[in-house]
Formats: C-alpha cells, sequence, structure tokens
C-alpha cells in the first residue's frame, strides 16, 4: 500500500513567516491607549496576608490603576474543582501567587508601582512532599472548600479520595506468579519552557464586553472559565489565541487571563501583561511529581500475571488539571502490556508548590518511567533479551484493557519490531556482548 501523505516530509505553512518574523505573538501586539502591566507576586511560600496597602502605588504619576482579590466579581475558578483565586484573597499557597496587578504607562511605571505596594504576611508552615501532606498534623493548604472538593491535604477526585482500579483479581495474579517484582519509583517535577512565555492582552469592548488574546493551547475553556469569574455571559467574552509560541501542555490551563481581563475592565482601557521568563517559571505549572509503588507479577516463561499499583501525586497548591491528568494515569497507567489482573490507586495531593498540569504525555509519562523499569528488572531476572520480554507481553487486537474495553488497531508489536530493526539491536546486543566478554578476560 502506498500513502500520499504519511511519511512524506511537508513544509510548515507558516514556515517562511516564522523564521522572518512577520508572525505577531500576543508579546508583539499593540492597541491604541494600551497599558501595561506588572504583577505583585507571592515572594512566600505559605502566609496569612494581614494588611495589602496598595495607596503608594496608586498616587504614582502614569499608574492607571490597581487590581486584587476585591476588584474580582468571582475570585475563584478551577477546570475541575474552584479552588484557584484569580488574586490571593487572605493567604498566599506557593510562592509566585498573584497578589495584585498593576496597570501603568509603561512597565517601568508599573514595576515601580509595584514596588510600592506594602504587604504584611504572617508566614505559616509550608509542606511541600505529597506524602508529608497527607500526614496527620501536617500545615492544611486550603481551609476552604473541606469535604467539598478536599479532605485535609487529599484532593477529592470526583467525590473521592483516591481514584482507583479494579481488573481482576490480583492477589490471585501474584499466586500464579513464579516471582514478584516490588519497587518504590518516584518523579521529579519538570517545568515546560517554551521560547514564547505566558502573555496576554485585554480590550474593553462597547456593551460590557472584553475581549482577551493569549497564547493559550485551549482557548474554549478559557472563555468557558473567564465568563465565570467576570459573572458575564458567553457571548459577551471573545477570547483569541493567535500564534503560540510553543507550550508542550502547559499553555493548556487557564492561566492569568481573568487577571489582565479584571485590570482592563476597571481601567477602561486594553492592557498587555508580557512575563519574563523568571515571571514565567513562578506562575507556571510543572508536571505533576509522582511517588509510586510498582508490584509485578512474572512467570519463569516471561507472562505478566498481576499488577498492582499505588500512586502518591504532588498537585501543587491548586488542583487545576491534575485530577484530569491523573485519570489517564490509573485507567492506563500499566501501559501497553496484557496483564490480566490489576490494582491501581491514584492519590492527589495539595502541597505549597506551584500547581502540577500537562506537560509531554499527560499523565502517561510518570507511570511509564515505573513499569518499563520493571519490565527491565524482569528481563534480566529471567535472563532474557528485554525486547524479547516486551514483545511477548504486549497488546495485541482482541486484548482487553484495564478498564474493559477492547484493543483494536494496536499495532505496539509492528511499532516494537521496526524499533528493532531500525535501531539495529540485535546487532548492538552483540557488540555489548563481545565488549562484555572482553572486560571479562
Amino acid at each position: 500500500m502506498s500513502y500520499r501523505q504519511i511519511g512524506v516530509s511537508r513544509p510548515r505553512l507558516d514556515a517562511w513567516q516564522q523564521v522572518t518574523g512577520q508572525i505577531h505573538y500576543v508579546g508583539d501586539m499593540y492597541l491604541p491607549g494600551m497599558l501595561y502591566a506588572k504583577a505583585l507576586l507571592s515572594p512566600e511560600h505559605h502566609a496569612r496576608i494581614v494588611n495589602l496597602d496598595i495607596s503608594r502605588a496608586e498616587r504614582l504619576s502614569g499608574v492607571r490603576g490597581i487590581v486584587t482579590a476585591r476588584d474580582v466579581p468571582d475570585n475563584y475558578t478551577g477546570q475541575v474543582d474552584p479552588d484557584q483565586p484569580v488574586f490571593a484573597p487572605d493567604k498566599v499557597r506557593h510562592r509566585g501567587e498573584p497578589i495584585a496587578l498593576v496597570a501603568a504607562d509603561t512597565e517601568e511605571i508599573a514595576q515601580q508601582a509595584v514596588e510600592l505596594i506594602r504587604v504584611e504576611f504572617e508566614r505559616l508552615p509550608a509542606v511541600f512532599d505529597a506524602r508529608e501532606a497527607m500526614q496527620p498534623g501536617a500545615p492544611i493548604v486550603h481551609e476552604r472548600g473541606q469535604g467539598k472538593f478536599c479532605k485535609g491535604n487529599v484532593v477529592l477526585s470526583y467525590g473521592r479520595e483516591c481514584m482507583r482500579l479494579v481488573h481482576g483479581d490480583v492477589e490471585k495474579g501474584f499466586a500464579e506468579a513464579d516471582f514478584i517484582l516490588e519497587e518504590d519509583i518516584s518523579t521529579t517535577a519538570q517545568r515546560a519552557t517554551p521560547i514564547e512565555p505566558f502573555a496576554y492582552l485585554a480590550k474593553p469592548e462597547a456593551n460590557g464586553k472584553v475581549t482577551v488574546w493569549t497564547n493559550s493551547q485551549v482557548p474554549f475553556t478559557v472563555s468557558r472559565l473567564l465568563a465565570g469569574v467576570l459573572k458575564l455571559p458567553l457571548n459577551k467574552v471573545r477570547v483569541v489565541s493567535p500564534a503560540v509560541g510553543a507550550g508542550f501542555g502547559q499553555k493548556g490551563l487557564m492561566m492569568l487571563e481573568p487577571n489582565v481581563a479584571v485590570l482592563a475592565l476597571k481601567v477602561g482601557r486594553p492592557v498587555r501583561w508580557a512575563l519574563t521568563m523568571a515571571e514565567h517559571f513562578e506562575l507556571g505549572s510543572t508536571k505533576a511529581p509522582h511517588y509510586m509503588t510498582f508490584k509485578l507479577g512474572v512467570k519463569n516463561d516471561g507472562t505478566l500475571t498481576a499488577l498492582k499499583r499505588t500512586h502518591i501525586v504532588n498537585a501543587g497548591a491548586f488542583a487545576s488539571l491534575t485530577i484530569r491528568t491523573c485519570s489517564k494515569c490509573t485507567m492506563l497507567g500499566s501501559g501497553q502490556y496484557r496483564i490480566p489482573n490489576q490494582m491501581a490507586e491514584v492519590w492527589i495531593v495539595y502541597t505549597n508548590k506551584p500547581q502540577g498540569g500537562p506537560f509531554r504525555g499527560f499523565g502517561m509519562s510518570q507511570p511509564a518511567v515505573a513499569y518499563e523499569t520493571l519490565m527491565d528488572m524482569a528481563a534480566e531476572r529471567l535472563g532474557v533479551d528485554p525486547m524479547e520480554l516486551r514483545l511477548r507481553n504486549v497488546m495485541k487486537d482482541g486484548d482487553t484493557l484495564p478498564t474493559g474495553q477492547i484493543m483494536h488497531s494496536a499495532g505496539m508489536q509492528e511499532c516494537l519490531e521496526k524499533v528493532r530493526e531500525l535501531s539495529r539491536w540485535d546487532r548492538r546486543k552483540q557488540n555489548a556482548a563481545l565488549v562484555a566478554a572482553a572486560d571479562g578476560r
């Protein structure tokens, strides 16, 4: 079979405009009468706001307006649960959380105004490790919403303390195994670093409408959530996503669009906030760290009999999309392998770190680290080629996923075989064996 498009290199339609600088990103945009925004970000990881004084900043020449939590029609939002304030109202939950946003004639004046804002904090104990946050007596990140979307620091995922999946009889599967491998494996937070940091431009329109330009990957989600924050009907909120200078999943959240929109509506003029890379690092989400325990049952012929896994996930200060990424992790976190008996428990936990979010894999790369590690360990224990062990256990058409779905067009066996061929796997293995033998002499 021949293909006209698949496997054929095609030039990007906008490649010439990209390399010649003709594409305008949000940070390049300018509107008549536009003001520039700068934010006061929390220097504390966890603290109560005892007093917030913006009076000196308001008197600075060139400052056109300042917004705080009291200016937001509905200050709480979230893509699953409304646990995230637009501006910190009474306490901050992570370093870098927005407290106030200034609009001024220039970025320099806006930054001077930020430095004139006075905040008195009462520092609170902070917790950064999800396992510690689950312990009795740990500092509580969210007092608001207890019993509704969290219990202690444990996020209630769709009303439950943990997401749980059961397929087959895992204890029976372990009893059938010739040996069992059990490992604690963890992944760290990873920060996406697109060349283009976050940037936003908001413009008040006639009849109480507002237009927001954002480099978001999800403009329709942003418009829905933004309408809720502003307490406006959806037809009065317009969100435009022009060229996006990379995102890697990090721009798949609503981030600071409400902050800029509230400020623009208050001052009655367009306002642009283009973050520096330092601000992007403080405010952006990370790939959520997982602390995992994986237990795998294996027969002497390489057949996998059972898998039991537990994930404790560091959501950071706000649940955001961690609930949805972990839904995928719960359902499909055993990978592409045929395992008849499975159990998974996934706990999502608040800490005083920046929020977790999607980044390259949407909840699947963290468990992949664990199950692929155990597959290598099993191959070493059996004394077989790790590629061969994977081919023995990879899912094929007609196999059943742990969710009960039947596989169609699996393609993983063909994929692995192609990888073995193109990587010259067998030759490399033979060379490695020769080197090992030489070293042994």
